[in-house]
């Protein structure tokens, strides 16, 4: 009897990794082209820096959207909170970053065109942080085929809009279609099927505040996760100008293949590694943790070397002879950008232990030390700079918390006992 639960559940965990990572390929594929397409048909160079600014400055805001809270509704096997308390604390959240997000384009100084593709970005970004609360309930009750489903119809319709509105109109009303017509897959196909799966039709305001007091460090510690590689690029843009933060966009959009492996291999593993926490199986705990770690590292230095010596011919072959000079940049930006993905993995490990005070010092060390240095390292190196600063504190965040996980397994024996 016990195999055959172990079987069906091996069956479930690969049915589940399939869909997600069908889905998650084609939406991070086709999120990724958005660049490519805004240098190939824009005569505005300009476009190419206000897209990436605005991909800069909304993920920020989407750290309050998401409210870091998947991982933690993902490994709440007790039912703590019920679905629809989970959905309507994103709504909240959603439209938090929304409105907040707006107050600080409208402080800082930005061109008015700027604003309104911030905001308008930070909409389209708001909407895909509600579905996501949807996916985590597909993924509670093992249906992850419908937000691979979900996560491909997105990403084909969202590229479709911006290439015609692009092509035919500018930068601005593209965004804008996106926004529309991604909601539109949210109405129209994930709501009404993750409605089949919510159970209980309980809600207390009560506990949703709860849910966001509880998971409040969650958000301020992905905020300063997120809050690293988005100072040191936008620094790019207030030191260096629009167009050098446009080349450093297109030098890292192909770089996104290392989030979408680590994202497609981790997201199903994570209601593994909380069943496991369940069992109090710290063997296989421990083991799932170290081969998705060597994992992680191994994609990204794949990347790292691969972009060394075909980063240039990849370039240029994609675009004109004036971004072969930023090539250069590949190989740095290749490990910063496996780094992104490696700490929100230890992000989703921590929220299962509930160790909310190791995650957020650690992350408030690699805080500190990008703050103290982007000006530093930018000023003195140019662009590459923004590739140093993100090395080095994203680094220091990745040892301090592997320290304290190994620290946390051994002294807190409750939570495998």
């Amino acid at each position: 009897m016990q195999g055959q639960k172990e079987l069906s559940m091996q069956n479930k965990l690969v049915k589940n990794s399939i869909w997600n990572s069908a889905g998650m390929i084609t939406y991070f594929a086709c999120q990724g082209m958005l660049t490519f397409v805004i240098a190939w048909l824009s005569d505005d160079r300009e476009n190419v820096g206000n897209l990436a600014l605005a991909l800069n400055i909304t993920n920020l805001f989407t750290a309050i959207a998401l409210y870091n809270v998947r991982a933690f509704q993902v490994s709440d096997i007790n039912d703590e909170y019920t679905d629809r308390e989970y959905i309507f604390t994103r709504v909240i959240t959603c439209v938090s970053s929304i409105i907040i997000c707006a107050a600080f384009v409208f402080i800082v100084d930005f061109t008015f065109m700027q604003r309104m593709i911030i905001i308008c970005y930070m909409v389209f970004r708001a909407n895909e942080s509600f579905i996501d609360v949807l996916h985590g309930i597909d993924q509670k009750h093992w249906k992850m085929e419908y937000a691979g489903i979900s996560l491909a119809i997105r990403g084909i319709l969202m590229l479709t809009v911006f290439v015609i509105f692009v092509w035919l109109i500018d930068l601005l009303p593209a965004i804008i279609g996106m926004a529309v017509v991604t909601t539109l897959v949210g109405i129209l196909y994930d709501i009404p099927r993750t409605k089949k799966l919510i159970e209980s039709t309980v809600f207390s305001a009560k506990k949703m505040i709860s849910l966001l007091k509880r998971c409040f460090p969650l958000m301020i510690v992905g905020a300063m996760g997120i809050a690293i590689p988005t100072f040191a690029r936008v620094s790019i843009e207030r030191i260096l100008g629009t167009e050098a933060i446009g080349a450093y966009q297109i030098v890292i959009t192909p770089l996104v293949v290392i989030q979408i492996c680590v994202t497609m291999l981790c997201t199903p593993m994570m209601k593994v590694m909380a069943n496991k926490l369940k069992e109090k199986n710290k063997t296989d705990f421990v083991k799932i943790f170290l081969v998705l770690f060597a994992v992680i590292v191994g994609i990204t230095l794949v990347f790292a070397v691969a972009s060394y010596f075909l980063g240039e011919w990849g370039l240029s072959l994609i675009f004109d002879e004036s971004i072969r000079p930023y090539a250069y940049l590949m190989p740095g930006a290749a490990i910063a950008g496996g780094l992104i993905p490696l700490l929100w993995f230890f992000s989703l490990v921590f929220s299962t232990i509930r160790d909310i005070k190791g995650l957020f010092f650690g992350n408030l060390i690699g805080l500190a030390i990008c703050f103290a240095t982007t000006g530093i390292f930018i000023n003195t190196f140019g662009i590459i700079g923004a590739n140093h600063v993100m090395n080095l504190s994203q680094g220091i965040i990745v040892l301090c918390l592997l320290i304290r996980l190994f620290w946390c397994l051994k002294k807190k024996r409750e939570l495998f006992e």
